[in-house]
């Protein structure tokens, strides 16, 4: 691969102020560097578990194996694995708990801080994982899901990937239950599940590969359990009591929904979520919460309710997912106080899905606005349809993905800029097999556009602007630092431009395109970049550090501190080499429903009424090209911060930083 670029048909073109234009169609290219052999710590800069409970989790970090890890702080009841970086024992009390990580091997080391959070609220980023369905549909086996584990292992893990989920209808097709009612794994094709175990074998496999388990499961309880009137496990209620034969999810005949709001509803969810953690789940991915067949749609929410209350019964971390969607904002504070992620689209396919990517831009426009969400709950544009889809795809052929390269692009970037959960579906295993593996392993492991989604701070990302088929979307990130992602929705390729003031910066800033891993010449007032069609671009601005010798760490974002999260005002000077947010641009300012809307920076936000289209089809007023509108001599104020010397040293800086990653190319 010539000078560790993924070429895939043209250069992508990123171009500051200006440039030569570019063809009416570009195919993206995008980096993909030789990996290092020198070690580095990669991944999320926490993990989280509810006091008391079991903890599992293995340190992300690449470079040439063998790899030794080492830590300080490490809380009793837990310990650090050297040969794996697997964190395992038992929680201590809440709190806080930073440790020291280093990973060394016979190139060096590296060292980060990473903290365990002790408390009641889990998945403080997005959860990153793999997910059997769109490879497997409902009929995975064991076999093929130990091996997708340990493909993960081996390709995503040392990247921040960590959840292994067996998708639908698990107990298809002998649909056996315990003696109370609960469904138990095929042994047919989970052999391990013998007698009532049910996934404990195989859930003790897959920690063993120091990863996380998890399972999807449907609302309700069995019809035959209710038929047969099973005894609930640990009550006095029975199945019948509990199920509400007037229920029924509208596409699937195994269950009746339950009573949620009863004792005898309670009951049963309490008793399948004990279950589960006995079995040793770290996730549960809850299918049939929204009934989206009719209208208007209809929110389990007594049920989701009534779940979460069983979850923290258990004593056990589990992750809620819950699916399908489109999840309705009205609905945005049960969601956000019951579960950790929550589908935003009805299923999204690269082809002949319930849900297409315009779907799923309408969806994270309505979501992005919703304000008061909070670390730990993600509204979820749901899997990755990536690489090779098969061999028993549910939905059409086994294939390639059907998204075009730029697509792709822009999948990963308004998943990352959102934050939405990163759950892959392609087959794992043909990440090293499959033609289309280079490329997907290339967008799963870009590590500086994973940063984005995983950055500490946990703030949501904001669209600043919406105009026909082209947004601009910006995330506050830790270390005063700020993502910014270029959509271009439509057929031909075009130039988007944004002023630091549209952004809520002041500069000088320094800019880096993340998908070509390339520093880009500092900003001082307007970001214009070039994006093909159907595509995106990923900018990450920093301030300009203070050393002009020291640079910036080009190579990931890092972990850092919280902080940079805008509101506030800029005042002389600033603080010490921060990005100053000037009032938070454009965060949640959203369009009245079926009026004229108006994207415009300082706008406070609320949430979008339900139905509403995000701005698409209504009047719009904007201006200066990129849908946002300026007020008036903005540029011109964050210009007026700059002095020549100021400028002078960052180009010097800038300069020096091209001509060491040069060379640093040139060594590969």
């Amino acid at each position: 691969m010539a000078a560790g670029v993924l070429a895939l048909s043209a250069l992508l073109g990123l171009v500051l102020f200006g440039g030569a234009a570019l063809a009416a169609q570009t195919d993206i290219s995008i980096a993909m560097p030789a990996a290092s052999a020198a070690p580095k710590i990669l991944g999320p800069a926490s993990f989280a578990a509810r006091p008391g409970s079991a903890f599992l989790y293995t340190i992300a970090a690449t470079g040439q194996k063998p790899l030794v890890f080492t830590a300080s702080g490490v809380p009793s009841g837990l310990a650090l694995a050297s040969d794996t970086g697997t964190i395992s024992g038992t929680m201590p009390a809440a709190g806080s708990y930073p440790l020291t990580i280093t990973v060394s091997n016979a190139s060096g080391s590296a060292d980060e801080t990473f903290t365990l959070l002790s408390g009641d609220t889990l998945a403080q980023t997005p959860p990153m994982g793999w997910n059997s369905y769109d490879s497997f549909g409902a009929t995975v086996t064991e076999a093929e899901v130990m091996a997708a584990a340990q493909a993960e292992l081996a390709q995503l893990q040392p990247h921040g990937w960590n959840y292994v989920v067996v998708d639908y209808l698990w107990f298809d097709s002998e649909q056996a239950t315990d003696a109370n009612g609960r469904f138990l794994p095929s042994k047919s094709r989970f052999p391990s599940a013998t007698g009532t175990l049910g996934f404990k074998p195989l859930a003790d496999k897959i920690h063993a590969l120091g990863l996380n388990f998890g399972i999807h499961i449907m609302r309700g309880v069995p019809r035959k359990s209710v038929a047969a009137n099973s005894p609930i496990a640990g009550s006095t209620y029975t199945a019948a009591q509990a199920g509400n034969t007037s229920d029924a999810c509208p596409w699937d005949t195994h269950m009746w929904g339950v009573h949620g709001d009863t004792a005898a509803g309670q009951a049963w969810y309490d008793s399948i979520f004990a279950q589960y953690a006995a079995w040793g789940i770290d996730f549960v991915k809850v299918d049939d919460m929204l009934d989206n067949q009719v209208t208007p749609l209809v929110y389990h929410q007594a049920e989701v309710d009534a779940i979460r209350a069983a979850i923290d019964k258990s004593g056990r971390s589990i992750v809620l997912s819950l699916s399908p969607g489109p999840m309705r904002t009205a609905d945005a504070t049960d969601l956000n106080g019951n579960a950790n992620m929550w589908r935003m689209v009805n299923d999204f396919w690269d082809k002949n899905g319930l849900s297409t990517l315009a779907d799923v831009f309408t969806a994270a426009g309505s979501w992005q606005a919703v304000l008061g969400l909070g670390v730990g709950h993600w509204p979820d544009c749901d899997m990755l349809p990536l690489g090779y889809l098969g061999p028993r795809c549910p939905v059409g052929a086994s294939r390639a993905t059907a998204l075009t390269h730029n697509e792709q692009v822009s999948v990963m970037s308004l998943w990352s800029i959102m934050p939405s959960p990163l759950i892959f579906g392609g087959n794992a295993p043909a990440l090293t097999t499959d033609a289309t593996g280079p490329l997907t392993l290339a967008l799963l492991t870009n590590d500086e556009v994973i940063a984005v989604n995983q950055d500490s701070a946990g703030a949501k990302g904001k669209r600043i602007s919406i105009s026909g088929s082209q947004q601009i979307w910006s995330k506050d990130l830790s270390g005063g630092r700020k993502a910014v992602a270029f959509f271009n929705r439509g057929e031909a390729d075009v130039q988007m431009a944004a002023t630091l003031a549209q952004l809520g910066v002041a500069g000088p800033v320094t800019a880096r395109d993340l998908w070509k891993r390339n520093d880009l010449p500092p900003v001082t007032a307007s970001l214009t970049v070039s994006v093909p069609w159907r595509g995106a671009a990923l900018i990450l601005l920093s301030p300009p550090t203070t050393d002009a010798d020291a640079g910036v760490d080009a190579g990931t974002l890092g972990s850092g501190g919280t902080g940079g999260s805008g509101g506030s005002s800029a005042s002389s000077g600033g603080s010490a080499g921060a990005l100053v947010v000037a009032g938070s641009a454009g965060s949640g300012a959203t369009p009245a429903q079926g009026g004229a809307g108006v994207e415009s920076g300082g706008a406070s936000g609320g949430a979008l009424p339900q139905g509403d289209t995000s701005g698409a089809g209504s009047s719009n007023a904007q201006t200066s090209g990129c849908g946002c509108e300026l007020g008036a001599g903005s540029s011109q104020s964050a210009a007026s911060l700059l002095s020549a010397a100021m400028l002078s040293a960052l180009s010097m800086a800038w300069a020096r930083r091209r001509r060491r990653a040069i060379s640093a190319s040139a060594h590969h």
